[in-house]
Formats: C-alpha cells, sequence, structure tokens
C-alpha cells in the first residue's frame, strides 16, 4: 500500500485513492461453440476441413510476413502461434467471421487472443470472441474464429477517422526529433492533460474514451498512451495485472533502447482525487512523475504483473524521469538542493518531487529536510507552511507551497 505522511499544510485523505483499482472488467468476452458433425446412419460424415498450410516453396515465392518491432507480444510467440494471431489480427482488422485457424489446439486461443489485443489499441471496437470447434468422432478437424464488435463497421470507421483527427492535433507539437525520452514525456503529459479519470465513462476499456470523450480509467489510459507511442515508432505493449487486488492496466515501454514500465493513470492527479474535483486542497500536481519509466523492482513494488508472454527485466535508470530532470540523490546533497529549490522553474511552479536511489538515502532525507525541518533552510518560508507528501515504495519525497 503506498504511504503517504502529511505535516503542516493538510492534504485530504484522496491522496489514497492512487492505490485503487481502475476497472471493474479489463478482461475480455471469451466465448466457444462447439459443433460436432458426426455420421448418422443415412449420410457419409461431414468434416470440416480449415485452409491447408503452405508447403515451404509457397512460403518462399510469396515471401515471409513480416511484423514490425513496434508489437512486443508478437515476437514472444512461436512461429506456430505467430500464424494464429496473424490470422486473428487480420479477422479482426476486417471485422470477419467464422475465419479458420491453423490449429486444432483450443487451449492457445485465449493467449494468442491477449498478445493480439495487447499489441494493438486501434482495436478499440473489439469486445471479445468466439469459436466454433468442428469434430468428427471424438477427433477435432477443425476451429474458426471470430471476434465480438462493439460498433458496426460505418460506426468504427467514423470513430477512427475523428481518432485520427485527435492524435493529428497532439502530434503538432511532439519532440519527434528530439530523443525518445522527449517524445513518451510530452506524449505523457499531453494524455494527463486530456483526461480526466472517470469509473462511468463511456468506452473505457478502449481508447476511443481518451480521444472522443476525455475520459477513461486505467486500459483506456494505457492504450491510449501505448496508440500515441506506436504512431511515433517507439514499442509499447499493455501489460495488465492487479494493484491493491483490483485489476489494472499500464504500459511496458522501450526507450532509447532500454525497457521501463510507464503507468499513465498513477501520473493523473485525477486519479489521485478518485476523479474529485479541487481534491487536496488544490495541494495536488497536475502530473505526478512517480511511475514515468520505471524498473521492474519499482513497479512490482505496487503492481502485481500477469505475464500473458515472458517480459523483459527492467534495470535501466538512464531515462527515469527524476534521473532526466536532476531529481535523484544517491546521497543527502546539501548544495545540489540549493540549486535546485533556487531554480526559477521549482520557484515558478511552487512545488517539487525528488526521488532516492535507495532506503537509505531516502530515509535520511525524510529525517533531515523533514524530521529536522531543514526544508526551511533551502525554503524562506519562517513562521509559515510548507506541504509535503512522501512514497515510500517509490522513494520520493514532495513539497508544495514553496
Amino acid at each position: 500500500m503506498r504511504k503517504w505522511k502529511v505535516v503542516w499544510a493538510a492534504l485530504t485523505g484522496g491522496m489514497m485513492l492512487m492505490t485503487q483499482g481502475c476497472t471493474d472488467q479489463i478482461a475480455y468476452d471469451l466465448q466457444h461453440i462447439i459443433r460436432e458433425e458426426e455420421a448418422e446412419s443415412t449420410t457419409e460424415p461431414r468434416e470440416y476441413e480449415p485452409e491447408q498450410p503452405q508447403d515451404d516453396s509457397m512460403e518462399e515465392e510469396q515471401g515471409v510476413r513480416e511484423v514490425s518491432g513496434l508489437y512486443y507480444a508478437y515476437h514472444q510467440l512461436d512461429e506456430k502461434d505467430q500464424k494464429i494471431y496473424l490470422e486473428m489480427l487480420d479477422a479482426l482488422t476486417a471485422m470477419q467471421s467464422g475465419v479458420p485457424l491453423s490449429t486444432v489446439d483450443k487451449s492457445v486461443l485465449d493467449v494468442v487472443f491477449s498478445c493480439v489485443m495487447n499489441d494493438h489499441p486501434e482495436l478499440f471496437y473489439v469486445e471479445g470472441y468466439q469459436y466454433t470447434e468442428y469434430t468428427l468422432g471424438n477427433t477435432v478437424t477443425g476451429i474458426t474464429f471470430s471476434g465480438t464488435y462493439s460498433m458496426t463497421s460505418a460506426e468504427v470507421e467514423q470513430a477512427g477517422l475523428m481518432i485520427e483527427q485527435k492524435l493529428a492535433e497532439c502530434f503538432e507539437q511532439v519532440p519527434l526529433n528530439e530523443d525518445e525520452y522527449s517524445t513518451v514525456r510530452y506524449l505523457y503529459e499531453w494524455l494527463i492533460d486530456h483526461t480526466e479519470y472517470d469509473r462511468n465513462a463511456e468506452n473505457n476499456q478502449n481508447i476511443c474514451s481518451v480521444f472522443l470523450q476525455g475520459r477513461s480509467v486505467c486500459q483506456g489510459y494505457a492504450k491510449a498512451m501505448q496508440y500515441m507511442l506506436q504512431a511515433a515508432d517507439i514499442q509499447c505493449v499493455l501489460v495488465t495485472g492487479f494493484t491493491n487486488g483490483e485489476r489494472h492496466g499500464w504500459d511496458l515501454v522501450r526507450v532509447n533502447g532500454e525497457y521501463y514500465y510507464l503507468d499513465p493513470t498513477w501520473g493523473d492527479a485525477s486519479y489521485a482525487s478518485g476523479g474529485s474535483e479541487g481534491a487536496a486542497d488544490g495541494f495536488v500536481p497536475a502530473i505526478n512523475y512517480d511511475y514515468f519509466l520505471v524498473t521492474t523492482d519499482e513497479i512490482t513494488r505496487t503492481h502485481s504483473i500477469e505475464k500473458v508472454v515472458p517480459l523483459p527485466e527492467c534495470t535501466a535508470v538512464d531515462d527515469n524521469y527524476f534521473v532526466r530532470e536532476g531529481l535523484y540523490f544517491d546521497s543527502y546533497d546539501t548544495d545540489r538542493l540549493a540549486s535546485i529549490f533556487d531554480s526559477e522553474a521549482v520557484k515558478a511552479a511552487g512545488y517539487i518531487t525528488l526521488k532516492c536511489d535507495n532506503s537509505e538515502t531516502y530515509d535520511q532525507m525524510v529525517q533531515t529536510l523533514i524530521g529536522s525541518q531543514e526544508i526551511f533552510y533551502f525554503v524562506d518560508k519562517q513562521g509559515e507552511s510548507i506541504a509535503y507528501t512522501s512514497n515510500d515504495e517509490q522513494r520520493t519525497i514532495s513539497f508544495w507551497n514553496i
């Protein structure tokens, strides 16, 4: 559980809502229909025959289908499951039904379908899938696949055009020519600035809620972040799991060649306040960076990961927000603290968050700045109050009213 401590000026209990789960249901609607085609006394048995796989010579003639490295989950599957993935993807993209799959093993369908959906936020109209299993006696002879959809094809086309228009507005100022950190940070901030956390938002499990309504929950945030990053040619995959026993969704992203976790929902003050206005007496900053490009160790202190496919061990810190912005401490440093608190940016914002690399440094910072009130050595507020919160899991300390 995230632990928040408050001193001097009070912060409301709404801050504790940062730990709440944000969806009642992330899982897709998965259904199946079993159809048996068996011999009867007066008829010949009818057997479903799926499309025959091409032989090696035909594949060489047509060329192997290449899939962009943007799609992380696809590249974690073996060749057989990759083929099923592409069959599902093509069917869902075209909104087809009854598409033959190159497998008779129904046990792989859930995992492969999840990989497709975790890779492709543009499939915003897909609610789940159904499959039909064909048998002859006790032998499975074929499986066909059908998506289940929340929109008609005309509605999908219209929504897609509106989403692309909104994305174009976003990308008018995105720093694509700079390093990937700058692009990810810009898109993260844009998403949070343009979205309010709302459990009752329509289409809150897909990107429509963000780009068309500006209101969503965790899966909407995570998929919208993924959609924008992929448009910027940055690899990103949806990750699902649990926080405090409730389902949650966030992102795994590759930045400048290294993997990090990113949780845009937990970066939004409207989530911290439970979607209420004016929470925490105005002290909550609009954007929180505690879960912006963090390691596996950091994310798993508060998030439990469902591993649909193997995930990398994220250990890099070079593009963590606090490292890049000079707010990361590996020891108590009076000169650096003085420089930070005296900067024009901090004075203009009236707010700062500092991050420590280990528990020892964090404990020393808390004890010195807060316990011994040496914060007043850096901020001339004698006789006045300063508000703060501390996050033990992420080893961050935030100060307001400075």
